[in-house]
């Protein structure tokens, strides 16, 4: 698959990486159909993300189509549009259910998530459309 990937300040590529898979239940894999450029994706081209490692792969916003869906991913299914906002969210602590997830504090990242992608999961709560 094609993805945009940091290499450093002022530094990014549309680079070919490799296709994703499923490693945690409530993970989706999409067909991205559009995607926009977040103000935040200045502070990573920028440098201002110490964070930020080479071949990260970047983007946080975008719409598409869902390919698959982990076992405990419940309210999606194949060829559902969504689309995936900027913030992350949790899934199940009480600002999720209380529809405020710009409150939520980032999940803690995991190694094969980190390893393969370089940053936080994206948002686990989805908007559905139809």
């Amino acid at each position: 698959m094609k993805a945009v990937v940091w290499h450093g300040k002022h530094d990014v590529r549309v680079e070919s990486v490799p296709d994703p898979t499923l490693i945690n239940p409530r993970d989706v894999i999409m067909k991205i159909t559009s995607t926009a450029i977040c103000g935040s994706d200045l502070h990573l081209y920028d440098g201002f993300v110490p964070g930020m490692k080479a071949g990260d792969i970047l983007g946080h916003e975008f719409m598409g189509e869902v390919m698959e869906v982990g076992k405990g991913v419940r309210h999606l299914k194949r060829d559902d549009r969504i689309v995936v906002p900027c913030t992350i969210a949790c899934g199940g602590c009480f600002f999720v259910h209380s529809h405020s997830t710009h409150f939520v504090k980032i999940p803690t990242q995991t190694r094969a998530w980190r390893k393969n992608f370089g940053a936080t999961p994206p948002p686990v709560f989805l908007a559905i459309l139809t």
